[in-house]
């Protein structure tokens, strides 16, 4: 078994997924907090409780697309993203039939990552994901099916947070606006643990987000 099939399930689903070059495994979103996998127990995880809605991007968080917002099944992608304060970086992926999943960092990634930091984004300085550590290890984003529009959301998390257990949408998301507005609510009922004590505290969430085409 290659290692990757301990750390990750294959779906056929996401509009964008992260493979292992050589090892034929498409990894989805992380497990949910309740059953994490193999290596991921170190992951900063959050958990949901009523908090109130904070700004939608204080830090002025940026994403791009590359090489554009047009893509072809099979091709290949990355995303670069700045921000004007530091934070740490999820990507997440609504596909052309609504279907919400995270794509950075994943639990395989975070398995096979050397410190505790490795979605941290320094002001004024672009992240590119996959980052040049993931690409060493032959990792890489390949445009999969549905054909259609969809959307990448960058969400930066002031406190160190790398895991969502995202939730079900019960319905589908109608284009960019109607995403934004779903995840700003739902992250507004998340705290995160704090670094020193452990206990559940506020964070401030930034996000930005951009449509791009499956042809």
């Amino acid at each position: 078994m290659p290692p990757a099939e301990l750390v990750c399930r294959k779906q056929s689903w996401l509009a964008i997924v992260l493979v292992l070059a050589g090892s034929g495994v498409a990894c989805a979103a992380p497990l949910s907090s309740a059953s994490p996998s193999a290596g991921a127990t170190n992951a900063q995880s959050v958990r949901r409780v009523q908090a109130p809605r904070g700004p939608a991007n204080a830090a002025s968080v940026s994403l791009e697309i590359l090489p554009g917002p047009t893509v072809n099944i099979g091709s290949k992608v990355s995303f670069g993203v700045t921000a004007r304060k530091p934070g740490y970086l999820m990507l997440v992926d609504v596909d052309a039939e609504g279907r919400m999943s995270q794509i950075f960092p994943t639990a395989e990634l975070l398995a096979q990552s050397v410190g505790p930091d490795m979605n941290l984004v320094k002001p004024g300085v672009q992240f590119i994901v996959p980052t040049p550590a993931a690409q060493q290890r032959g990792f890489e984003y390949v445009v999969a099916p549905p054909a259609g529009s969809a959307v990448i959301v960058a969400i930066l998390s002031e406190r160190r947070a790398q895991l969502l257990d995202l939730p079900d949408v019960q319905r589908k998301l109608q284009g960019p606006a109607d995403t934004l507005s779903y995840l700003s609510d739902w992250t507004s009922q998340l705290r995160v643990p704090d670094s020193g004590s452990g206990k559940l505290v506020p964070n401030n969430w930034s996000f930005d987000i951009k449509s791009y085409s499956i042809k």
